[in-house]
């Protein structure tokens, strides 16, 4: 039985298109794109550029199995799709949106709201495991 996974890609080049989207999962070998929905922005700069939300059904790579690893275990992963121009998005577990964590607004004292989410133990649980990740890697890239 074949796994899919649903995946969102919070910002891609506004050139890319559906078919390179389509052809990158495919020819690195991850799995087979079975839902595209691509939505074009414009940056602060006015530059464009998408946001995709992905449902992917993968193969049984080496490939499929690192990126549905990475999800499972930091919820995201930087998937270099062109390596000679240093190229790659950013790939998060798409939840949907009733299953997303509450935040609430505060004011603080320059009437500047600022966005806290609110976090269950088990969310905390893991953003502390992923700091420590973190750390250990810069740890090991600096000494």
């Amino acid at each position: 039985m074949k796994q899919v996974i649903d995946i969102y890609i919070p910002r891609m080049l506004g050139t890319v298109t559906e078919k390179e989207v389509i052809d990158a999962f495919y020819f690195m070998n991850i799995g087979k794109v079975t839902y595209i929905d691509m939505y074009k922005k414009m940056n602060e700069n006015g530059y464009a550029y998408y946001f995709a939300f992905i449902s992917l059904e993968l193969y049984e790579s080496n490939m499929a199995k690192l990126l549905q690893e990475r999800l499972n275990n930091r919820n995201i992963m930087h998937l270099v799709y062109d390596e000679e121009n240093n190229q790659y998005w950013e790939i998060k577990k798409h939840i949907p949106k009733e299953q997303r964590t509450k935040s609430c607004t505060i004011s603080n004292n320059n009437n500047n709201n600022t966005i806290l989410p609110f976090y269950n133990e088990v969310e905390k649980e893991r953003l502390i495991n992923e700091y420590e990740e973190l750390e250990k890697e810069l740890f090991a890239l600096v000494c």
